[in-house]
């Protein structure tokens, strides 16, 4: 495609440079009164113009298509970097680049991919038609001369060092006036990014807003991120202005300023007047390829700034390992393969924000069978070790030894739905099994859901359709699809009774008996101590010298 491009850029400058010649032939005909000469050059003229006409029409094209395969690579490429596992959730740690990361992935990558083939093709385009006609404007510049004393003389490239001269000099004003635009249109693009954040929140949270009456409030956190998207667009506006002043008069002095320069060799008789035209065009296409820059500094201000986004997102993706929480977060997890088949959490201490959290004994194995029930005080950090052993949480220390990860699964308190049909929700991440429908329909009955049978291929967004007692009824129903050799469960029956989260776990050991169990749960799930083999506890220690303190304080 590239190479096609180039091709027709090719003969498009070879075209330009024959529409030139053709220019003084023309004039030359005018100025002489040759009819028929006149009439030749004319249908000369129309051949010319079809053949760049086309090579016009097939660029447009190359064009639109260059931009898309950029686009497909670019964002296929910043898509393989997000959704490597955790990384998506590690970018929340990443400051400002991990905020609304949306943005730089769709808004960003479109504008950077459009900027770049735009640019590139121009600047490519600029430089052949300068490499076409600067030896052409050199040669003309021979016909202007300048009479000194009686004596004619003329400058070697007279033209050319005129028309690199004038380029210079409006290619530097452009861009020290110009410049400041970068800034501008990345915190365009930031804000931008907050105000459609803003609205999809209150779209999602539509509800909870209602219930409020918090209408009012919300309308004034949005009012209040419109006006920093519009206090940037009035700087914008204002440097663009401040540009146009640059960039126009830079363009309407174009229109006579090779006339002024080439009028002693015209008036001196040294050059025809179609002579002049060829000189003046000739100069035009060496100006239009130098001036490239002033034309498109707001538009590579534009450029450079979705450039930036998109690499700080993409060198943060690649760096995530990086990220942390908190300063006090230095020491990673050690997260290993356990050849033996069980979960073994070795001395493991998860970093919080203000403290540790840990297990109260040093070593916690969970094998084939085991059903081991984890406590803790609220906010003791039960979730965040959760997480750790999830492999989302990598500050801490210690070590983590688990089995096949394939063997495991994780029931957060909120199961995440993802759109589709309620049995691709139920087999996510897999794909819904051939005739499996039957199998998942009694699923549903033994998790509670038999309303939802009738609605296994429907097409929806089940994380509005369903309460969250239906949701977590639905995570059970994927452990039962699934059947993981691992379960790990963090509070994932909260919004049930305790009646209910009995039965639904002992309906999961029924059907699997071999299933390793580890509940993060509540106070009175140790009320059956039936339904679980052993149990532990979450300690929280505070850093700060209140260490044993705190420890001996959730001891007792």
């Amino acid at each position: 495609m590239i190479a096609g491009m180039f091709a027709a850029i090719v003969a498009n400058a070879m075209g330009q440079v024959r529409l030139n010649r053709w220019q003084g032939d023309f004039y030359d005909a005018l100025e002489g009164r040759a009819l028929a000469e006149f009439l030749h050059q004319a249908w000369v003229f129309l051949v010319i113009v079809a053949v760049l006409l086309t090579l016009v029409v097939v660029q447009t094209w190359l064009t639109e298509m260059l931009k898309l395969r950029l686009r497909e690579w670019l964002t296929a490429d910043l898509l393989d970097r997000w959704l490597v596992p955790s990384r998506a959730y590690l970018l929340r740690f990443a400051g400002e680049v991990g905020v609304n990361p949306d943005q730089r992935l769709h808004e960003d990558a479109r504008k950077m991919t459009e900027l770049t083939a735009h640019l590139g093709i121009g600047l490519l385009q600029s430089g052949l038609l300068l490499a076409s006609f600067i030896g052409v404007l050199w040669t003309l510049s021979a016909g202007v001369k300048f009479e000194l004393g009686g004596t004619q003389f003329a400058i070697p490239g007279y033209m050319v060092w005129c028309a690199l001269a004038y380029s210079l000099a409006g290619s530097l004003l452009a861009w020290r006036v110009g410049r400041p635009l970068v800034g501008i249109n990345a915190r365009l693009y930031a804000s931008e990014a907050e105000l459609r954040f803003g609205m999809v929140r209150v779209s999602e949270a539509a509800e909870g807003i209602a219930l409020y009456r918090g209408e009012a409030d919300e309308r004034a956190q949005l009012g209040r991120r419109l006006r920093d998207v519009i206090d940037v667009m009035i700087n914008r506006a204002w440097g663009l202005a401040q540009l146009t002043w640059i960039t126009s008069g830079y363009g309407w002095l174009a229109l006579v300023f090779p006339v002024l320069v080439a009028a002693p060799g015209y008036f001196s008789g040294a050059i025809s007047f179609g002579g002049l035209m060829m000189v003046v065009g000739a100069f035009f296409q060496v100006n239009q390829s130098l001036r490239w820059f002033v034309d498109n500094v707001s538009t590579i201000a534009d450029w450079r700034a979705t450039l930036i986004r998109v690499s700080a997102l993409r060198d943060t993706l690649e760096n995530t390992d990086t990220l942390r929480p908190s300063p006090d977060a230095t020491s990673r997890i050690r997260m290993v393969s356990n050849p033996e088949p069980s979960l073994d959490l070795i001395d493991l201490s998860v970093s919080l924000s203000d403290g540790l959290a840990r297990f109260d004994r040093a070593e916690v194995v969970l094998r084939k069978g085991d059903r081991l029930l984890v406590l803790g005080a609220p906010e003791v950090g039960k979730s965040t070790v959760y997480r750790a052993i999830a492999g989302l949480w990598p500050w801490g220390d210690g070590e983590i030894r688990y089995p096949e990860p394939e063997e495991m699964l994780f029931l957060p308190n909120k199961p995440y739905l993802p759109p589709g049909t309620l049995e691709e929700t139920v087999a996510y991440p897999l794909e819904p099994k051939p005739g499996e429908a039957q199998a998942v329909a009694s699923v549903l009955d033994a998790v509670g859901l038999t309303h939802l049978k009738s609605r296994l291929g429907q097409e929806a967004r089940w994380d509005r359709e369903l309460n969250l007692s239906e949701q977590q009824r639905l995570g059970f129903a994927r452990a039962l699809v699934r059947k993981p050799g691992w379960l790990l469960m963090d509070d994932a029956a909260s919004a049930l009774g305790h009646a209910a989260r009995t039965a639904l776990i002992r309906r999961l050991l029924y059907a699997q008996p071999d299933l390793a169990l580890m509940v993060f749960g509540r106070e009175d799930d140790a009320a059956d101590p039936a339904l679980f083999t052993d149990q532990c506890r979450i300690l929280r220690s505070v850093r700060a010298g209140a260490e044993t303190g705190a420890q001996t304080g959730v001891r007792r």
